[in-house]
């Protein structure tokens, strides 16, 4: 008897029992645990020397299993008897028996010898015989192989059939087919037909074992590294059941195809389970990349295409469902990053309606997939990360709202693929999203990580429109259970559970109820009053053991966070005296123990920024006043700190900055002390902000050309991750960027009453070469990005700072910046804008002086440019209201969000607006203002294009000569007399007159027009304007006339001679009125047939004035031409 192998026994154990098994068995010493017993101990069984033994190797070619080689069953052998056929009997069905055979009663009868019985078989005989020749006769369609036999002597077995069924016939072999039929075990005859259907239809079943080894036999298995590697090893041919190599279960370990691809040729993308896009193939196979080789389409190709993902997640295997959903949502998560851009385009809304199907499933793997793909579809982490880190800086209390649209229900008109493809977040609030999670919430209870995307989804949707927060808000016990259960006054975890989140306070929870906050003064109400957040809020700000880890820490910040929207909004202040204390120990913790180094942490700096944060929100000096002491320590201390430094990084700079947003604060209820302002004045001029602002240009979203990830026209984001860029964020948010902290400086610098500060602010070597760098970009790139507000905060408090200080600075750069920047600036700052145009733009007394003294001629100087700087207000006026500076401004008393669709307010060529507005009503066929008021705004804003454009033509010369042109043109297409007003009219010569001595060479009418769909329809609609009221105006013409110099496009031409010949009849300009010379139209010779056509035509008619320009372009053209044809004949 043999044990079982113990686990301490080596390989060479095992071998020496194999040995000493093999021996025994080879003396017959080995005992069969089983023998076969035959019931009759008397009889012995009859043997046979030519017995059939079991063909062992057929029977492993097509079973699983192998017959055991000791066999007490006996030889089949097959006795041969001769058979004759037999005429077929009338079998009747119904009656279940043969008919019974009569004797012929005319047999009797016969004359023939015999008994009646004789003569019957007799008759008997010569039937039979009769149908034993018909039978030789007859031709019976046989196959030629055997498609149920099995094994080496299937041939021979099949043809002793094959001669068997020739013997019989038709009818005959239709009986016993039937026989066989009803005898027969039904399985038998199902697997019988299954192996014939098999054969017939090849390709729809799988191949036989023996099939495999033989179209496998080609394959040398020294060739494939991993079987050899296993069988090349010491003893491997010892080892046991290793005599025999299957080499169809090793056939698809070979090396697999490389496939090639043809240069520009597309090809499907391929992912690998952590979202990345993979090669169209690789030139090795690594160990990572070995698992995404898989015997679908494209074999030699890793990796798994998003249908084949899309197959994944509809499977029944819960593993391959999980699989497929993590790797769909870190596909997403990539595709947020940008790193797809401009590479491959994602189907969200195929993506968004597959995972939002496997959302409903309720198997914790499977939930937890579905709601993370979820998540990274509608939660951008590094928008939201930028985000939350500029509250540290005091500059990101106001929220975006990232909705579509404004509208306040859904459009069930439209189905959910054509809403998905419109607008995506209110297609996942129509899918019952929001009872969704809270089922999950409340009755499925999963793990930490599904609530935390749960959180993260509600988050979006709450920065989305008013309606679909609304929505959010007011769904049935959706906030209660989410407060009750991660936002509770009191901590009971689950003792059953110990990992379960429930009854613990979660981050993600707190930051949801701060967004719902921001988005609505009333919302704020009932958190503090309703659902007595302030209890938790309290709860963990007192408890010490959240100031003992990470966690605790990030949960009091956000805390911190959600208290300073509450104050905003004046709700919750008594909180200050009840957690006076605890307040009060943070602050001198902090102060003791936390340093502005590179060496404390982003958390611990986080933690102390939004607690000032906190206190510089408060308007109630009473409620702040016990503070201001220990908050001046602070101050020196850590101001002292930050002019030694050697090295930064933005997130480092938090304590500072909420530093000087406090002071500002403090600003407006105190006056700050002479000790403070000069310890700002020291800090200025160190070395520490010396080191800091060096890389201004780094951080600047306006200076910086990096192209953002944008988002898709369904789903808006704020667009923080640029791939490009270092660190693969907009450069604002970088570690290299001072901008925030220049911002949060500036802040207290615009709000100080010491001239020293400003002139040292604005003097910085630093602060300089940033608006030398302003004034000489032309164009600024990312500022419609919402986080070029904080750029644009810094810009406008420099301005404002130097306002009060102009007579100690040159104002030329600042005016400058002011002019151009004007176009950066977002609908916030409106107040701000209207103070930058009073008292920079538009007030002379900000211009530099070298500009009033140099940059004029005696012959540019005109009686209209003089009135134009004597109504300078009047010119502010029009201004202020056409650019709509008093309407729409948000003033954050109800709310704390601005909606993202709202951007910059002003355009870059803002100057034109009036006269743009006057044609866009012209065209849109409104109600224009009365005639009068139209006047005023046309006049003042030509006024002040002329003065812009005469005392400041470097900075006129930034907007398009060609954009100026049509800007001026539109005077005469929004109205049909304010051309001929004196004054306008006047004013309009001097613009043309400005726009074709300076730049006339620079004008393209090719080109894209700003504003424009094309000139083309543009000029039609002024030659149409000038045949319908001009009068022969000159000044009309001459804008024309520009258009058909030989310069610009042929089309120009044909369009005046060809199609308006009435124009060209009463053109009455000379070409000594004209502004453009005459030569400009006679070089290069015209060479157009048609165009000389239509020249000759009017000459011949008389249908253009003799005296008008055009005549004399006419006439000279033709004639050159004819002179020209002359020479060559």
């Amino acid at each position: 008897m043999y044990s079982r192998p113990k686990p301490n026994e080596t390989e060479e154990d095992l071998l020496r029992l194999q040995a000493e098994f093999n021996r025994q068995k080879s003396e017959n010493k080995v005992k069969l645990a089983a023998t076969v017993v035959s019931e009759k101990k008397d009889e012995k069984p009859e043997t046979n020397e030519d017995v059939c033994m079991v063909d062992i190797q057929d029977q492993l070619a097509n079973t699983f299993e192998a017959i055991p080689d000791h066999s007490n069953l006996g030889g089949i052998v097959e006795k041969t008897v001769e058979t004759y056929p037999l005429p077929p009997l009338n079998f009747s069905k119904n009656k279940g028996f043969p008919t019974a055979k009569r004797r012929d009663v005319n047999s009797s009868n016969s004359q023939q010898g015999g008994s009646i019985f004789a003569r019957q078989f007799k008759k008997f005989k010569s039937d039979k015989d009769q149908f034993s020749s018909n039978v030789n006769t007859t031709k019976i369609s046989l196959p030629s192989q055997s498609f149920v036999l099995t094994g080496d002597e299937k041939g021979a077995i099949h043809q002793e059939n094959v001669k068997k069924i020739s013997s019989m016939t038709e009818q005959e072999i239709l009986e016993e087919r039937e026989h066989l039929l009803t005898t027969m075990d039904p399985a038998i005859i199902a697997f019988l037909r299954s192996r014939r259907s098999k054969h017939d239809a090849s390709s729809s079943r799988n191949p036989t074992i023996q099939e495999q080894n033989e179209a496998a036999q080609d394959v040398d298995i020294e060739q494939i590294e991993t079987p050899n590697e296993i069988l090349s090893q010491p003893n491997s041919d010892k080892w046991l059941n290793f005599r025999s190599v299957e080499t169809s279960k090793l056939a698809w370990m070979r090396s697999v195809d490389k496939p090639k691809i043809e240069k520009n040729q597309s090809f499907e993308a391929r992912f690998d389970f952590e979202g990345w896009l993979l090669p169209y193939s690789e030139n090795e196979i690594s160990e990572k990349s070995r698992i995404l080789y898989h015997h679908g389409e494209e074999a030699g190709r890793p990796g798994y295409t998003l249908q084949e993902l899309f197959q994944l997640a509809r499977s029944n295997v819960i593993q391959q469902k999980i699989i497929a959903l993590n790797t769909i949502a870190n596909i997403l998560s990539l595709q947020l990053t940008g790193v797809y851009d401009g590479v491959i385009d994602l189907p969200i809304e195929q993506i968004f309606f597959v995972v939002r199907f496997c959302l409903d499933d309720n198997t914790p793997g499977v939930l937890n997939g579905s709601i993370k793909a979820m998540r990274n579809l509608f939660y951008s982490k590094i928008d939201e990360t930028c985000l939350d880190c500029l509250l540290g800086f005091g500059l990101g209390q106001v929220q975006p709202v990232l909705g579509i649209d404004n509208e306040l229900e859904d459009d069930n008109t439209v189905n959910d693929q054509q809403l998905a493809e419109t607008n995506l977040v209110k297609c996942l609030a129509r899918t019952e999203i929001l009872v969704r999670i809270r089922y999950i919430i409340n009755t499925v209870k999963p793990s930490i990580e599904t609530i935390v995307y749960s959180m993260d989804i509600l988050t979006r949707l709450v920065r989305d429109s008013q309606f679909i927060m609304t929505k959010v808000y007011n769904c049935e016990n959706l906030i209660k259970s989410i407060i009750n259960n991660f936002v509770p006054a009191s901590i009971s975890q689950n003792s059953a559970d110990p990992n379960s989140p429930y009854g613990l306070p979660l981050l993600q929870a707190l930051k949801l109820l701060r967004i719902l906050a921001t988005r609505s003064q009333t919302i704020a109400t009932d958190l503090v009053g309703k659902y007595q957040i302030m209890d938790a809020i309290l709860s963990y700000l007192s408890s010490e053991k959240y100031s003992l880890n990470t966690n605790g820490l990030k949960l009091q910040t956000e805390s911190l966070h959600l208290w300073s929207v509450f104050v905003h909004y004046g709700i919750a202040l008594d909180y200050f005296q009840v957690l006076n204390p605890v307040l009060m120990e943070m602050l001198n913790y902090h102060f003791k123990n936390t340093n502005f180094t590179m060496t404390t942490t982003f958390v611990r700096q986080g933690h102390v920024s939004a607690l000032l944060v906190l206190l510089g929100g408060c308007r109630n000096l009473q409620l702040v006043s016990p503070y201001v002491a220990l908050l001046q320590n602070c101050l020196i201390k850590w101001f002292a700190q930050f002019m030694t430094i050697s090295e930064f990084a933005c997130g480092k700079l938090q304590i500072v900055s909420s530093l000087f947003y406090c002071l500002a604060s403090l600003h407006k209820m105190m006056k700050i002390p002479d000790e403070i302002n000069k310890l700002v004045l020291e800090l200025l001029n160190s070395g520490g902000f010396e080191i800091v602002t060096k890389t201004v240009k780094n951080g600047s979203m306006l200076l910086n050309n990096y192209e953002p990830h944008k988002s898709s026209p369904n789903l808006k984001t704020v667009e923080a991750a640029a791939w490009f860029a270092s660190e693969h964020v907009v450069p604002l948010v970088q570690t290299n960027s001072p901008i925030p902290f220049l911002s949060s400086l500036s802040n207290f610098v615009a709000t100080s009453d010491d001239d020293k500060i400003k002139l040292a602010f604005l003097r910085h070597s630093n602060v300089r070469e940033y608006l030398e760098m302003l004034r000489k970009l032309d164009k600024y790139f990312l500022s419609n990005n919402w986080f070029a507000r904080v750029e644009s905060n810094l810009i406008m408090n420099i301005l404002k700072i130097s306002i009060t200080v102009r007579t100690d600075v040159d104002t030329c750069p600042f005016y400058e910046v002011a002019v151009k920047c004007l176009s950066v600036f977002n609908s916030d700052q409106k107040p701000d804008i209207e103070h930058i145009l009073a008292n920079i733009i538009f007030s002379s007394s900000f211009y530099p002086s070298d500009v009033l003294m140099n940059s004029l001629t005696i012959e540019q100087k005109h009686d209209c440019l003089e009135t134009s700087l004597n109504n300078l207000n009047e010119i502010l006026t029009v201004y202020t209201q056409v650019l709509g500076l008093k309407v729409d401004v948000p003033n954050y008393t109800t709310n704390l969000c601005l909606d993202l669709d709202v951007g910059n307010v002003i355009p870059i060529d803002w100057i034109y607006t009036p006269i743009i507005v006057l044609y866009s009503n012209q065209q849109q066929n409104k109600q224009n203002l009365d005639e009068s008021r139209q006047v005023f705004i046309i006049r003042n804003c030509l006024r002040w294009v002329l003065i812009y454009e005469t005392y400041f033509p470097d900075l006129a010369a930034t907007i398009n000569p060609t954009d100026r042109f049509c800007r001026i043109a539109c005077v005469f297409l929004g109205s049909d007399n304010l051309f001929l007003i004196s004054e306008i009219h006047n004013l309009l010569q001097l613009c043309l007159n400005n726009i074709i001595q300076k730049c006339g060479d620079a004008i393209n009418f090719n080109k894209e027009i700003q504003g424009l769909n094309n000139f083309q329809d543009f000029y039609t609609q002024l030659l149409e304007q000038y045949q319908g009221v001009s009068y022969g105006d000159v000044l009309f013409g001459n804008f024309i006339l520009v258009p058909l110099a030989q310069r610009h496009a042929l089309k120009w031409r044909k369009t005046l001679w060809s199609e308006y010949a009435g124009v060209v009849e009463i053109f009455n300009v000379t070409s000594e009125q004209s502004v453009c010379p005459l030569h400009s139209f006679l070089t290069p010779n015209e060479d157009d047939l048609s165009l000389l056509k239509c020249y000759r035509r009017a000459l011949v008619n008389n249908a253009v004035r003799k005296h008008s320009i055009l005549y004399q372009i006419a006439k000279y053209h033709v004639e050159q031409y004819v002179l020209k044809k002359k020479n060559k004949d």
